[in-house]
Order: C-alpha cells, then structure tokens, then sequence
C-alpha cells in the first residue's frame, strides 16, 4: 500500500483521545418521545434507557448461547425491545407496531414448543436457562422503569416479553421446585 492510500482508524467518540467527554459532568442528552432534553443520568427516562440497554444485551447473550428454535425467539424477542427503544424515542408507531409484530412472531414460536404449564416453581438447570431468565429479570427491570415513568404500552409490551422469556425457559433444563417442611437438626 502507497502512503497516499493508507486508512485513517477514526473513533466514533473522538472525545476519548482528549479524555473529555460530553456527560462526563453526569448529564446527558435524551431523546425521548421525539424531543431532545438534557437529563441528569439519574433521571427516570436515563434509568429506563439503561435497563432497556441491559433488556437487549441479555437476550441476546440468551439468543447467542441457545439452540434454535429457542434462539430465534429469543433473537426476535431483542429485536422487538430495540423497536420499542427506537418508538420511545422519536415517538414513532411505525417502531411500536414492529416491535409488537417482532413480539407475535417470537411467541408463536414459543407457543409451538411450549411443554405446558410447570406444577411448581422453576429454577434453571442449564446454562442456556440461566441466560434467558437474566433477559427476564432484564426486561423486568425495563418494565418496572416504564412504568415509572407512566409509560402503559411500553409497560404492557414489555410484560408480555418477560413472560415470554419465562415460556422459553421452561423448554429448557430446569428443575421444578415445591417447597416443603425442613427438618430440623
């Protein structure tokens, strides 16, 4: 390669050559609803974008360790949270209608692999398990932040994924738990 045609590597956030970046104050801009306002990250919408951030990472760390057909709906489950993220914040319903589609599809496939309902509580016997009930407690968390802020259908949608998540795990390894008296030593 000729000089004149070497590739420059650029940093999408420049700002950590000069280590001085915007938010660095503990503010930060927020897109939400289609309006842009500066927010203190210990804001409610931060707080939300943060555990929808946290929703989408798990189910796809879900999605990457499962075997299919577990791992397309989980995949579309992610893929559905990301529309809802992209509806919050222009405020589009093109966004919340694919993710609500996006949501149909994973739950038909859940539905099609359904064992039924478990005769006690679940808990995990596997690590794929243990990876789509982090998603769900994720997006739990995601939800308990909508509503925070008000925020119904986002609520709802993400109700119905968690539970979702929760349908997938029971087609995975784990042990069905009742509790019973101890004894005492």
């Amino acid at each position: 390669m000729r000089p004149s045609e070497q590739c420059f590597v650029s940093l999408v956030k420049p700002c950590l050559l000069l280590f001085a970046c915007p938010g660095d104050g503990g503010d930060t801009v927020a897109l939400y609803r289609g309006r842009a306002e500066r927010a203190s990250k210990d804001s409610p919408v931060i707080k939300f974008y943060g555990a929808l951030d946290a929703a989408i990472a798990y189910a796809f760390k879900a999605a990457n360790s499962l075997p299919r057909p577990q791992s397309r709906a989980m995949r579309l489950a992610g893929f559905s949270l990301m529309e809802l993220g992209f509806y919050l914040a222009t405020g589009k319903a093109a966004h919340l209608d694919n993710a609500l589609e996006l949501y149909r599809r994973a739950l038909k496939i859940a539905y099609s692999i359904s064992p039924g309902p478990p005769k006690s509580w679940a808990a995990c016997a596997s690590p794929e398990c243990s990876a789509v009930d982090e998603a769900r407690v994720w997006i739990r968390w995601a939800e308990r932040r909508a509503v925070s802020l008000g925020d119904a259908e986002a609520a709802k949608l993400l109700n119905h994924l968690s539970n979702l998540a929760f349908e997938i795990m029971l087609t995975l390894p784990h042990i069905e738990y009742k509790s019973r008296p101890l004894r005492s030593w």
